[in-house]
């Protein structure tokens, strides 16, 4: 190919070397963001600061596999069952329900957050459409998806496709919910707010004979510095009865370790005034959450996640804001919950009332929890044209009335 004057004017090296030399002296524009957050008892921080400072003690590395039994820092004589994040429960809700002492009130959500549910503008609609499309489809991440199988064909080996993992578009998603629940609702509800990412909690907690211990990671967690409201009376005389799972035990398929830490991981500190937990958003990858009967993991186990994570959390922050000796609560702790693989959302409310697990009598624990919805039936590229079909607004209609309740 001719080398012309033509072909130099969009060489790639040659733009590279104008916007160097044509915004290298480009200053940062002042912005009122130190003020805003001045104004609302933020503190405000020197980045390069706080990536200089060093960490005060070194921790050092101990490869479990060249410790014998029982020399292991973390040993204990007294064994504990784990629930970890890839796990789920066997007998799903019903399991989750006896574990945690907790009984499920409605197949709905609570009337207090039904009545926060509102009809969305036209104008808002299309810009979810939006959010759908850059969160699915035109995302940039193209890796190995799972391999495609035909049950009647298992022997067929079809191509491997390329595109966007499930944990992608569930973070996408919620990420540009959230942004858009704060530009709707302003300054009035965002400035009580904070959005945490990845956060590790876990928890030991005696059920009758046996140490439970939950060690779960919330993908995504909104604190507010004011606790969510009660539903309804911790102490209100119900009739709901214990669902009954026999012959299996409670505890049925959990991992029993002597190697584990029998203290709380709790991310947030006294300090800060975000301390209370306001909604959980979890992801469900059927690549990694699998049954260990190796049998497709059912809707009620993926539900049973959501009433466990919760359960998990609230009972955390109830230990930090009440003591670790607690058992019944001076008053409940509320958190709700939004669990999605992408496609699916799960709404559900978790009323912690008592720390107390042992029997089935007594004050007990509420959830509500509805079935999975879909956000959209099929987005992909069709015929080289992005096409999204079966467009469900109810699920922001939902995210937005968790956000808005206090």
């Amino acid at each position: 190919m001719k080398f012309t004057q033509a072909l130099y004017k969009i060489h790639i090296g040659k733009a590279t070397r104008y916007l160097w030399q044509h915004q290298r002296e480009r200053r940062i524009p002042v912005t009122k963001a130190e003020e805003i957050l001045a104004s609302m008892n933020i503190p405000v921080e020197d980045a390069v600061e706080v990536v200089s400072q060093k960490p005060k003690h070194a921790s050092k590395v101990i490869i479990e596999s060249t410790l014998p039994s029982g020399v292991h820092p973390d040993w204990k004589d007294k064994s504990c069952l784990m629930f970890e994040d890839n796990n789920v429960l066997q007998e799903g809700t019903s399991q989750a329900c006896l574990l945690t002492k907790t009984v499920k009130i409605e197949d709905e959500l609570p009337k207090k957050i039904k009545d926060l549910i509102t009809d969305i503008p036209c104008a808002i609609n299309n810009l979810l459409r939006r959010c759908v499309y850059t969160s699915v489809i035109y995302d940039a991440q193209q890796i190995k998806l799972p391999k495609l199988k035909d049950p009647n064909r298992p022997a067929w080996v079809f191509p491997r496709v390329y595109g966007i993992s499930t944990t992608r578009k569930m973070h996408n998603l919620t990420k540009k919910f959230l942004q858009l629940c704060e530009s709707l609702n302003g300054l009035d509800i965002a400035q009580y707010r904070t959005i945490l990412h990845n956060e590790l909690s876990s928890i030991c907690i005696d059920k009758e004979t046996d140490l439970l211990n939950f060690s779960l990671k919330m993908d995504i967690m909104m604190t507010s510095s004011v606790p969510l409201t009660p539903i309804i009376d911790a102490n209100i005389d119900n009739e709901f009865v214990m669902p009954n799972i026999h012959p299996l035990h409670p505890t049925v398929g959990l991992t029993k370790s002597n190697i584990y830490k029998n203290e709380d991981l709790y991310s947030i500190g006294t300090e800060t005034p975000f301390t209370n937990v306001h909604t959980i958003f979890i992801n469900y990858d059927p690549e990694e959450v699998k049954n260990l009967t190796e049998l497709p993991v059912t809707e009620d186990q993926i539900h049973a996640r959501s009433m466990v994570k919760s359960f998990t959390i609230a009972a955390i922050c109830a230990r930090q804001r009440f003591g670790l000796d607690i058992k019944k609560l001076p008053e409940p702790v509320v958190v709700q919950c939004v669990q999605s693989d992408g496609q699916k959302f799960h709404f559900s409310v978790y009323q912690l009332n008592t720390l107390d697990l042992d029997g089935e009598k007594g004050i007990r624990n509420f959830w509500w929890s509805e079935p999975s919805i879909k956000l959209y039936e099929s987005a992909q590229y069709e015929n080289g044209q992005p096409c999204l079909e079966g467009y469900n607004n109810e699920i922001f209609k939902k995210f937005l009335a968790f956000y808005n309740n206090r």
